[in-house]
């Protein structure tokens, strides 16, 4: 019984950490930039894919270099963080890299950029100067 009781009190104490842990839906995203309470965003896609089109305020460091320039994006360790690429594999490995830095509040964009574009939704598109 007692080990029972264990495993529910664990569970429980875990729950705050996992729902950190779940892909936020672009519909979510996006009414929350609607209601201009949008997280902070995170592009781990290479300059070139980030001009061509990314999120409006979305700060832009490739994946490689995430554990390097953490300290320079003014971020808050305990703000909530999602990182987004073009498919979802540079932003797992990007989340991973953040939460081993002590960043709590890292999620996912469900989808990733593909699935941003794919519903049509705005996009910032930056060309380099001549």
């Amino acid at each position: 019984m007692i080990p029972v009781r264990l495993s529910v009190l664990l569970a429980l104490a875990l729950l705050p950490a996992v729902s950190w842990g779940q892909a936020l839906s672009r519909d979510g995203l996006a009414a929350r930039m609607a209601a201009h309470d949008a997280p902070a965003l995170l592009d781990v896609r290479t300059p070139a894919e980030y001009r061509d089109g990314h999120i409006a305020g979305a700060l832009n460091v490739p994946v490689d270099e995430v554990a390097a320039r953490h300290g320079v994006l003014g971020i808050p360790h305990d703000r909530e963080l999602v990182v987004y690429c073009k498919s979802g594999k540079r932003a797992a490995r990007a989340q991973d890299t953040l939460q081993s830095l002590g960043y709590t509040h890292v999620r996912l964009l469900e989808g990733s950029a593909d699935a941003w574009r794919a519903d049509g939704r705005a996009l910032v598109h930056e060309h380099p100067s001549p």
